[in-house]
């Protein structure tokens, strides 16, 4: 497979601020104005599982392996195995069902 021309690609830590999360973890009371200009606010406890999802890591992102993807897409020798993927998600997809 080859690739002739690519489009620049947004890091991934541009598209979401962990900061913003972290700031919105501080103040968990929520404002949103009404239709008739009164505003209604909401208390949101998140859960052990969900303050640790949004911690950032150094584990988060592979930079290596995103460069040699990005290599083998440069030179044309990205090999993609669709039977592979297909088995995968069929995989992921029955688990889920079962859950």
């Amino acid at each position: 497979m080859s690739i002739d021309a690519t489009k620049s690609i947004t890091a991934i830590s541009g598209l979401i601020s962990r900061d913003a999360i972290t700031e919105q973890q501080k103040n968990q009371t929520a404002v949103i104005p009404a239709q008739n200009d009164t505003k209604v606010s909401a208390n949101v406890n998140l859960s052990q599982n969900a303050r640790t999802l949004l911690r950032t890591t150094s584990n988060d992102i592979d930079v290596k392996k995103i460069e040699k993807i990005k290599q083998a897409i440069a030179d044309g020798s990205l090999v993609i195995d669709s039977q592979k993927i297909a088995k995968e998600l069929i995989e992921q997809i029955l688990q889920n069902i079962g859950k």
